[in-house]
């Protein structure tokens, strides 16, 4: 039984041959498809036809491992044996919540965050070339400087 579609969500069909369907336009889509359609901010489910079981978290993970085997590194090894270590820990609901507002948060003052770099930056360019100070030690003051910024905006 596949469940209805909820206001602006697009139900996406898994059959067992792999293939995705898209009921909304009414047209087979592949992972890059749907890759697009998240970063374009479009709200999507996936479920299996023959179960109605939810693939949407597989799905998802799916697609950062595509990203991730085409040279984008964004989560370090580290991160993903600490996260991988918190599979089935007493404190998983916690760290799942933690990292859920912590990205909500980053998104927010992701504007902010980059006027600071920027700022920075230029600090550090006007800086070095006015005064003929080590950079090394100018570029140390203007990241903790910016570090400062960024925890005041968290």
């Amino acid at each position: 039984m596949m469940p209805k579609q909820v206001t602006n969500q697009l139900i996406i069909r898994k059959y067992a041959n792999r293939r995705l369907y898209n009921t909304n336009s009414s047209r087979y889509v592949t992972i890059d498809n749907l890759t697009v359609m998240v970063q374009d901010g479009v709200d999507f489910r996936v479920f299996d036809v023959k179960s109605g079981k939810d693939l949407t978290r597989f799905t998802l993970v799916q697609i950062i491992l595509e990203m991730e085997s085409k040279g984008h590194k964004l989560l370090p090894i580290s991160v993903l044996q600490q996260l991988i270590r918190f599979y089935g820990d007493r404190m998983e609901p916690i760290l799942s919540r933690y990292l859920e507002r912590t990205m909500d948060a980053f998104l927010t003052h992701k504007g902010q965050a980059e006027e600071a770099l920027g700022a920075s930056l230029d600090s550090i360019r006007s800086g070095a070339d006015a005064n003929n100070e080590d950079h090394l030690a100018l570029i140390r003051r203007e990241f903790n400087q910016l570090k400062a910024k960024i925890d005041r905006l968290g």
